[in-house]
């Protein structure tokens, strides 16, 4: 018998390896494929072009390493998606192509943050003030925010049976401490900061007055912003936009949206064509905006002059390896600080976040590589995304200057731990009862049973030195007063916009804004630098591999956990090593 689980095992073994080299064959010949369509991507433009700038999924900041992803169930997919940072560059690129017309502009079923939808429409606004040229929008149907970036345009167009989900902002917590009690689940919490809300659905039944107001706060700064400049671009009294979204805009008929001139005309897709030729006076014909940005990128990457790196750091912030996939991993970006700290030719650095914050253990290891760069004698500016808050605003604080959006969440200065307790759950629900032995008093706390009255008194001290320590760093980084910080921290959630009124950022803006300062910094022209983006892309095969094994974990925890993400991230929280953390779970997704 024993022979026989011998045999079997080894030829499991076996199977296993052969699959992954023949894994391993398929994925280097996809590779070559790719790399060969890839290479012939470009075209050249002729006069009377129009640039098709299609956003149609998610927009990550950063284009991902690889042109396809792997899917266990769906094998080799392609990333067509743009990233911000391409959409930012192909508008770039189509200012810089006398060829280009003008652009036409679809966002069906667009999902991204505020501070995304901001950042486009402003370069859009660049685009044409510098340009002249025409921008033209059409959806089948609007969310409130692709409407929001599609009234930058000249003309809006929207299908005769479309909608437009104007109808104002909301958003909706869960709370799970009645679950938590019936299950037998205790969730012993740890926290600084009376706006510190990330924990409330896992210690409170409703929503507290604090929570309640902050996000009321930032909500409204949101959608004012938003209507504002919607309300410049047609015309439109705020007072009367504000009314139509009360009326709902979202259950109106096409013919009742006309009337209140949201839109320029009701066309069909197919008839969008005709009207670019009468704006152009020529046949049309589309660019993709991935076209241009490969063009441009093919032109010699050699530059003399002096340069200025943007480095990104997006996601949460991890001190772990298993945390580190899609995220910011203090182990990657402190040596990518290092590197531009060391490199003669880098002049100044323009960090861009786009963080709801992580690990503070993590978060301060990062604040301490840039504070080393700015004793370099290289400028620093942070360009903020959608997010800069908790661990993300805490690395952003030690820049020279920081700019953000005007929609962006920053701030949530406050910090926080949670340790489950699953022994009532186990004893009560499955009679599992723990014994522990120990040679000392405190022992090692588990998440099988409660934390003694000596343990939570130092766990909260911890807490309470980490509050101290991310005020001191802010205070330092702002050239302020702990007291001053205090009274803008607490956990609170800013805006942007509410972020400069206090003091927390220095300008409004996008990633554009933040390198002209940085050359403004050096003393500089904008036409006298480089810029280029860090860290560089992983094409290498342990990339594939390393895609291919977080695909096969995610769907194992889908299958267990379900698709919700906000169950995956908490389940996987729980795991993580480090107790503190500063981190802000709003996501605002429009």
């Amino acid at each position: 018998m024993k022979s026989f689980f011998k045999t079997a095992l080894a030829c499991l073994v076996g199977v296993l390896l052969a699959g992954m080299i023949s894994t391993a064959f398929y994925t280097c010949t996809f590779v070559s494929m790719v790399s060969a369509l890839s290479s012939s991507e470009t075209t050249a433009t002729k006069p009377g072009d129009v640039m098709v700038l299609k956003i149609n999924g998610p927009v990550d900041e950063k284009e991902a390493d690889l042109p396809f992803s792997f899917d266990v169930m769906n094998g080799f997919v392609l990333n067509s998606n743009l990233s911000l940072c391409q959409i930012l560059q192909s508008i770039d690129a189509a200012k810089a192509d006398k060829n280009i017309a003008g652009i036409y502009l679809s966002t069906d079923g667009m999902e991204a943050a505020p501070a995304t939808y901001d950042a486009i429409r402003s370069k859009l606004e660049d685009y044409k003030a510098a340009t002249g040229k025409f921008v033209i929008a059409y959806n089948d149907s609007y969310s409130a925010a692709q409407y929001y970036l599609a009234t930058v345009a000249d003309s809006l167009y929207l299908n005769p049976i479309g909608v437009i989900d104007f109808n104002g902002m909301s958003t909706v917590v869960p709370y799970y401490k009645g679950l938590l009690d019936k299950l037998g689940i205790d969730m012993q919490i740890f926290r600084v900061g009376t706006f510190k809300s990330a924990v409330e659905p896992f210690m409170l039944e409703r929503m507290s007055q604090a929570n309640r107001l902050q996000t009321e706060t930032y909500l409204k700064s949101i959608w004012n912003t938003m209507v504002k400049q919607i309300s410049a671009a047609r015309g439109i009294d705020v007072a009367r936009l504000n009314a139509l979204a009360d009326e709902g805009v979202g259950y109106m008929q096409p013919d009742e949206i006309m009337a209140t001139g949201l839109v320029t005309s009701l066309k069909y897709r197919s008839e969008m064509e005709t009207v670019l030729e009468q704006q152009t006076g020529l046949p049309f014909h589309g660019v993709t905006a991935k076209q241009l940005v490969d063009n441009q990128n093919a032109l010699p990457a050699y530059d003399a002059r002096p340069q200025v790196a943007v480095l990104y750091a997006a996601g949460e912030i991890a001190s772990t390896a298993e945390d580190a996939s899609g995220n910011i991993w203090y182990k990657d970006l402190v040596p990518e600080i290092e590197k531009l700290r060391k490199d003669n030719n880098v002049k100044a650095v323009v960090l861009r976040v786009n963080s709801p914050g992580g690990s503070a253990f993590a978060s301060e290891q990062i604040w301490k590589a840039l504070v080393d760069l700015k004793a370099s004698g290289k400028p620093l500016v942070v360009s903020m995304g959608d997010y800069a808050a908790s661990g993300g605003y805490y690395i952003s604080c030690p820049a020279d200057w920081i700019v953000a959006e005007p929609t962006t969440l920053t701030g949530s200065i406050g910090v926080f731990g949670m340790i489950p307790n699953f022994g009532p759950l186990a004893t009560q629900k499955f009679g599992v009862n723990f014994e522990e032995v120990k040679t000392n008093e405190l022992g090692t706390l588990t998440i099988f049973r409660a934390a003694s009255p000596i343990e939570k008194i130092k766990i909260q001290k911890g807490i309470n030195h980490t509050y101290d320590l991310f005020l001191t760093r802010c205070a330092d980084g702002r050239k302020v007063s702990k007291e001053t910080i205090a009274k803008v921290a607490e956990g609170r959630v800013w805006t942007g916009e509410n972020a400069l009124e206090i003091g927390l950022v220095d300008q409004l803006g996008g990633v554009n804004v933040a390198i002209n300062k940085a050359t403004e910094l050096l003393g500089l022209s904008s036409s006298a630098v480089s810029v280029k983006n860090y860290p560089a892309a992983d094409t290498g095969f342990e990339s594939i591999l390393k895609q291919f094994n977080e695909d096969v974990t995610l769907r194992i925890s889908n299958y267990v956990l379900g698709t919700d993400r906000y169950t995956i991230d908490f389940v996987g929280r729980l795991k993580r090593e480090d107790q503190i953390q500063a981190r802000c779970l709003y996501q605002v997704v429009l």
